[in-house]
């Protein structure tokens, strides 16, 4: 990743083409060189000095935030390491059990210039950057927040480039290293820490499944969605005896089902989207991201089913019921609402309008394929698939509306 950028919570923290722009008047740097198509790629307009262009530290009560003129990126450590861990365990004889591979956190430690044109500016430039990187007010806390970097200088409008990371907050700092005084300014080197809850790198969804797909049109079906696991067998064990049959096992005791998970045929709409195998990245695996917004009336017995398709064949035709992945199953989601279930961070939440009292966020209640606990779909290597979404059909709006992003990853970056 490269250090000329970082926006923490929707607070640009970086961004060294800005203030090479703001030093550049004042002579400040006289041999820097900024990562070119950055200012571009942020859609921001040419820049003039803080006071102009409102730039992100500048405080109109603070006469001396308009003599800071910015923070440029040096370097960026953590991105380039795995956070992979494992630890063997011993046998008895010769060798080890290799034990199970977890990913840690990921801690990033920027070194970066912070640059003022006096003593006071200066202090507030620190002050306003110790506050900037404790996220974004009223959002964060515990869950961190989320970071936006890049992995090259970006060309065009950046998309190709652009990284993200999750539950980001500030681990140490940020510190002063040290300042030179100049007779056009002063230069500070500071650093910072930032920790990653979530240690994946994560680009930007695949463009082939970004439109929204409209609930009310799909084909109306009769169907039982969880018959589907049914009619895909298990393949018998080779090496057991027909005439020494094993043991019968223990009866065991009925699985509780839970009475909001829906079951049984009904009439659904249908819609379906395909991700062909060529527009997956080979070595990446990916994430999905569901939204969803239910329109003017409470939405029911919503399933995404996802298909592998290998070969790309025909979405519309899913024949092969052992294709089936996995499911997203949620019984109610209430009029009005919007829907969000993010792989990335394995969070869910539905956002309901309040009217005057504005909004209310809750977690809704998810299930895996026959009502089992849900499990977080990952997708790896370069696989087709077919995405279905199934509704009823008495429950979905005209104006209800879905998509289903697929987010690729990285351990590096």
């Amino acid at each position: 990743m490269i250090a000329d950028y970082l926006d923490l919570g929707c607070t640009e923290i970086i961004n060294s083409s800005r203030a090479a722009a703001y030093a550049e008047p004042h002579c400040l740097l006289t041999a820097c060189s900024p990562c070119t198509g950055l200012r571009e790629a942020i859609s921001d307009p040419p820049y003039t000095d803080p006071v102009t262009d409102a730039a992100p530290w500048y405080d109109p009560a603070v006469p001396e935030s308009a003599l800071v003129l910015g923070v440029m990126g040096l370097t960026a450590a953590g991105y380039s390491q795995s956070t992979i861990q494992r630890t063997p365990l011993q046998l008895v004889g010769d060798g080890a059990a290799l034990g199970v591979a977890r990913r840690a956190h990921r801690e990033i430690t920027y070194t970066v210039l912070l640059l003022a044109l006096e003593e006071c500016a200066l202090a507030y430039g620190m002050e306003w950057l110790a506050t900037a990187l404790q996220g974004a007010p009223c959002a964060g806390a515990c869950d961190g927040d989320e970071i936006g970097v890049y992995a090259c200088c970006p060309t065009g409008d950046g998309t190709r480039e652009l990284r993200h990371l999750y539950g980001v907050g500030l681990l140490e700092g940020p510190t002063l290293v040290s300042a030179r005084y100049e007779p056009e300014g002063i230069i500070a080197e500071v650093t910072f820490t930032l920790v990653a809850g979530v240690p994946w790198i994560y680009r930007e969804p695949l463009q082939t499944l970004t439109d929204w797909i409209p609930l009310g049109d799909g084909d109306l079906v009769e169907v039982d969605p969880d018959e589907v696991y049914g009619q895909c067998e298990e393949p018998t064990p080779c090496m057991e005896d027909p005439e020494c049959p094993p043991p019968p096992l223990p009866v065991r005791a009925p699985v509780p089902v839970d009475d909001c998970y829906p079951t049984g045929e009904a009439t659904f709409r249908r819609s379906v989207v395909a991700l062909s195998p060529v527009d997956h990245p080979e070595w990446l695996e990916a994430v999905p991201v569901l939204e969803l917004e239910t329109g003017g009336s409470a939405l029911r017995r919503l399933v995404v089913r996802f298909w592998a398709n290998p070969l790309g064949g025909d979405c519309e035709e899913i024949v092969d019921p052992c294709g089936a992945c996995t499911d997203i199953q949620i019984p109610y989601l209430p009029p009005g609402s919007t829907l969000l279930v993010d792989g990335r961070t394995q969070q869910a939440e539905v956002e309901c309008p309040q009217g005057a009292l504005g909004t209310a966020v809750s977690a809704p209640i998810l299930y895996g394929p026959r009502g089992a606990a849900f499990e977080w779909p990952i997708f790896a290597c370069s696989t087709g698939l077919c995405i279905e979404i199934l509704s009823t059909a008495a429950t979905t709006a005209p104006d209800a509306r879905a998509r289903v992003l697929l987010v690729p990853r990285s351990d590096v970056g």
